[in-house]
């Protein structure tokens, strides 16, 4: 890794492992909050998830250039939730037509729509219906698409006091983003001890 004036580049040795993306995640506000002055931070960024544009390769270097422009793009949504108790962030800005507007004008909303069949529950029935698999060009279209959901759906989130990860508040009060988190949290609460 190594500064090339504005922006960082980095190249690895592996091919990585695939990322399994189902439904939208929360996480998409770290990046939002990630400082490009700080290299460790856009490593354990690469690390964790990846490139957002799939450039980097055992082949092919990549860079932090066309990462600000997105990183704006989701601090503008980002900006539609506050802190009320922290860690838990509610998505207070229930007019938020204009930054789904502009997400969606993005071209880094770069997502194609497949329909398909599914069940969809309605009251006490269930019948099949038409739904549409949403399928992102890349992980920044993924980390905006996801941004776009969220705004739609106003959902609340918080920071795993874990691995500190943005995740959907699913019940006030949930601490981690996942049990494993949990477990880890437990664990070295243990060893501290």
């Amino acid at each position: 890794m190594g500064r090339t004036g504005e922006t960082f580049a980095f190249r690895t040795s592996g091919k990585g492992r695939p990322l399994e993306l189902v439904g939208p995640a929360a996480w998409w506000r770290n990046f939002s909050e990630l400082s490009f002055d700080n290299s460790d931070s856009i490593v354990d960024f690469l690390r964790r998830r990846g490139d957002p544009f799939g450039q980097l390769s055992p082949t092919m270097q990549g860079d932090t250039g066309g990462w600000k422009y997105l990183s704006g793009l989701l601090k503008l949504a980002a900006s539609c939730w506050t802190t009320i108790i922290p860690p838990t962030s509610l998505c207070t800005d229930f007019d938020n037509g204009y930054v789904i507007e502009a997400l969606l004008a993005s071209p880094m909303f770069d997502v194609t729509f497949v329909p398909h069949v599914a069940e969809i529950r309605i009251g006490a029935s269930v019948r099949r219906g038409l739904n549409m698999h949403i399928i992102p060009k890349d992980l920044g279209a993924y980390m905006v698409a996801s941004a776009v959901l969220h705004l739609e759906n106003h959902v609340d989130m918080a920071v795993c006091e874990q691995c500190r990860d943005w995740f959907v508040l699913q019940r006030r009060g949930t601490q981690f983003c996942s049990p494993s988190c949990r477990a880890a949290h437990s664990t070295s609460k243990k060893e501290r001890r």
